[in-house]
């Protein structure tokens, strides 16, 4: 059995689910608080990131505590249906492209995150709403690159979904979540995030709630 220790509004989280969904992997989710230290997770991994990804199969109930090296794992242990499908030079871009998308969108989901919801919870101050324009414009540009690079293909390496739409997706999720898409100002973005978000494995991201926050009311639609 797998088991994903995850965040709702993490990134890296979400695009593991979705990994793990579309390997039909049997997995016991367990949804960590959004800003708390976590005594099991921290047991897991000293720094308390998500997602951790943990296998009982092995005696010693191994622990995953570095994303990329999660979906390797899923890869290798479930070969079919393949995130890093074609040749060694594909997967290869896959992977790379992947990483990128992680590193361009992660800081500033990070700052939006941050600012819209992290704050009221946590009762850390108000909004900084120069930082929530500046993040969400910087959003609005790399969703609009996604849409751009996956015209030709319909997805960002080619006409297969792989590990690098999975990533990018999920972070268009949380944006989308915590209500930061301006979807009229991005047609290609938005009829690209629309193919990953009508695959049966993103429906899981669907039904997420979370209690100091509430998803505009278009985040469940898949005709948005």
């Amino acid at each position: 059995m797998l088991t994903l220790h995850t965040r709702t509004l993490d990134p890296l989280s979400r695009a593991l689910r979705v990994a793990a969904a579309e390997k039909r992997a049997m997995v016991s989710v367990r949804e960590v608080e959004p800003f708390d230290a976590d005594p099991a997770l921290l047991a897991l991994d000293p720094e308390g990131r998500t997602p951790v990804l943990v296998d009982s199969a092995w005696g010693h109930k191994a622990a995953i505590a570095e994303v990329f090296a999660a979906f390797e794992y899923l890869e290798e242990i479930i070969p079919v249906p393949p995130l890093l499908p074609g040749g060694p030079l594909e997967r290869a871009a896959a992977r790379a492209l992947a990483q990128r998308a992680a590193r361009a969108f992660g800081p500033v989901v990070a700052v939006l995150v941050r600012e819209k919801v992290a704050k009221r919870a946590l009762r850390r101050g108000a909004p900084d709403a120069a930082a929530i324009r500046e993040a969400t414009d910087e959003a609005q540009q790399l969703v609009a690159q996604a849409g751009e690079a996956a015209e030709a293909h319909d997805y960002l390496t080619g006409a297969r979904p792989t590990l690098a739409d999975i990533v990018a997706a999920a972070h268009v999720s949380v944006l989308d979540f915590i209500d930061c898409m301006h979807w009229d100002k991005v047609p290609s973005g938005r009829a690209w995030y629309a193919r990953i978000k009508q695959r049966p494995s993103f429906r899981t991201l669907l039904t997420d709630t979370l209690a100091s926050h509430s998803p505009p009311a278009h985040y469940p639609d898949l005709d948005f």
